[in-house]
């Protein structure tokens, strides 16, 4: 009503370029980034480019509309805002128009295009040119599964006469699935040309090429319901419902983020990018019902986990992993670094979860495989269990794909089995005993406990409590094999430099391979002051000896000297 009016107070020119203004801000959004800070509904036609981001809290509807993205242009979602469309088409004027092969080689799931001959009455020139940027350099072409022709890096030419049938085209060499086919060209006798991209021609077990024309990135909510969706890049990390909708040149969504949450529904999905329509993170979650998926050699999903690493308590342990990925690669023999930690594998993103697709031989064995790796300690030495008699450390761990760091230590869940000591001082045995002379030492047995499920050879030292200075207690070190779910006693004698009150502290020597010294116990305990004094019988026993030397010596000069006179 305002808007009218306003037409009436302004004169007929003035109203006719504001409903143009009007119409034209209802069709077109600019090249620059737009933020949304409102709840905003496109309910006409319009083409968007630049940057539109939708802010926490508010939304962004789609509605009855033909929405063409031009190329480059984005539709951000941030987390907490919601992009809806329903009822519209989400196009581009310039979706991939090229094709390429699967890589597969020959056979049943050989990658073929066929040249449409037999829809023309004259001779003509077929030239097949490799996308933008690529070569033909290393790719053998099999005509009709007969003639083998290799291509150059520009393009392959073949030529054709007026009664030519249709021909199939079958691609192989390593670049196939990673060169694309941009299209034909067919040159006829009189010049005239027509160009053919590679997505219109009838393939086998070919896929879309190309660059997407447009972003839609989400870390919000997105629901698309009733709408067809062409040539886009879907990157949805956040919540996500889709319905009754038709995906074109679109897939696979990404779905990567451990909050994601994918729900499809009555969806149909053609021509994927890639060989599989969804990708997901280890701890996406999916529902999928009644969905049409691309088939053939394009599975249904993908779960993808970066980079891992394995944590032990010690370094230079020596360890393998078992069943990684779909080829169940084994890298070898790994080890761990000063801190414990190890690569899993490679260290980079690989495939832990394959939904296959619904036509495959693989569907029919099993619909979907799972990874099932195992961390393997080859070898794990430390100073406690250097000896051949002593078992070897560690064991045998699973690989979870929802962690970003394996812990291979005892008490982890993953662990399947694990065999490392657990020692404790428990006590140290010394009666009623709290005096003794320096020379003679002080006894007592210290004993030892390894609640742990593997021996190991145990030594500890001892200091005076007060000055921190090390102590005689019989050996340099004293101790020795404590076996799992056992105990031992040490027997200790102390003989202290002089006379006092003092203290001893006696403490575990853990071995210097530990990242945390204490991460399989040890700890220390320190005895009651012990009063240390000379006793009498020792001193004068002292004295004594000297005496009668003295005397025996006098009485042999004596002898000399009479005997002299």
């Amino acid at each position: 009503m305002a808007f009218f009016l306003l037409c009436l107070i302004m004169r007929v020119t003035g109203c006719a370029i504001l409903i143009a203004l009007i119409m034209a801000l209802s069709m077109n959004v600019n090249g620059q980034e737009n933020q949304i800070s409102s709840d905003i509904i496109w309910d006409t036609d319009r083409s968007h480019s630049g940057t539109i981001t939708v802010s926490k809290g508010f939304s962004l509807t789609v509605e009855n509309s033909v929405v063409n993205m031009e190329a480059g242009s984005r539709i951000v979602v941030e987390e907490g805002a919601t992009l809806i469309i329903s009822e519209s088409e989400i196009t581009t004027s310039n979706p991939p128009q090229g094709i390429v092969g699967f890589g597969h080689g020959i056979g049943s799931s050989a990658s073929s295009f066929m040249i449409p001959a037999s829809d023309y009455d004259g001779n003509f020139r077929a030239s097949i040119s490799p996308f933008e940027g690529g070569s033909f350099f290393g790719f053998e072409f099999i005509v009709n599964d007969d003639e083998s022709i290799y291509g150059n890096e520009s393009e392959l030419v073949l030529e054709f006469d007026s009664d030519a049938s249709d021909t199939w085209i079958t691609v192989l060499g390593f670049p196939t699935s990673s060169v694309g086919i941009a299209g034909l060209e067919l040159e006829f006798d009189d010049s005239n040309t027509i160009q053919i991209p590679g997505i219109d021609l009838e393939t086998r077990n070919m896929r879309p090429y190309g660059t997407a024309g447009y972003e839609i990135l989400s870390s919000g909510s997105v629901h698309i319901s009733g709408s067809t969706i062409l040539g886009g890049d879907l990157q949805l990390d956040g919540n996500t419902i889709i319905s009754h909708t038709a995906l074109n040149r679109s897939t696979p969504i990404m779905a990567m983020s451990n909050a994601a949450n994918m729900s499809l529904s009555n969806v149909s999905i053609g021509w994927s990018m890639d060989d599989h329509d969804l990708r997901m993170g280890p701890s996406t979650t999916l529902s999928a019902i009644s969905v049409d998926w691309t088939g053939g050699l394009t599975d249904r999903w993908e779960r993808r986990v970066g980079q891992q690493m394995v944590e032990f308590s010690s370094s230079d342990v020596v360890y393998r992993v078992d069943g990684l990925g779909y080829q169940q690669s084994n890298m070898g023999s790994l080890i761990s670094d000063q801190n414990g930690l190890g690569l899993v594998g490679s260290g980079i993103e690989r495939v832990v979860e394959i939904g296959w697709a619904l036509d495959s031989e693989q569907y029919s064995q099993s619909p979907i495989w799972a990874e099932e790796a195992f961390i393997i300690t080859e070898s794990f030495r430390t100073a406690w269990n250097p000896q051949s008699e002593v078992q070897d450390y560690g064991g045998r761990v699973a690989v979870d794909w929802n962690k970003s760091t394996i812990i291979a230590k005892a008490g982890s869940p993953d662990i399947v089995s694990w065999e490392t000591p657990d020692i404790l001082i428990l006590s140290i045995d010394y009666g009623e005993n709290l005096d003794a002379d320096p020379n003679e030492g002080w006894r007592a047995n210290l004993t030892i406990s390894n609640t742990g499920s593997a021996d190991a050879i145990v030594y500890f030292v001892c200091d005076e409590a007060q000055t921190g200075l090390r102590q005689s207690i019989g050996d340099a070190y004293v101790g020795g094999l404590v076996e799992a779910g056992d105990t031992s006693m040490f027997p200790i004698n102390w003989t202290p430099a002089g006379e006092g009150e003092m203290a001893l502290a006696c403490t575990i020597l853990t071995p210097s391979q530990l990242v945390n010294e204490d991460h399989w116990g040890g700890g220390s305990i320190t005895t009651p002051v012990i009063d240390f004094q000379y006793s009498e019988e020792n001193v004068a026993g002292s004295v004594v000896p000297a005496l009668v030397a003295m005397a025996g010596v006098g009485i042999l000069i004596g002898v000399f000297l009479i005997r002299r006179s």
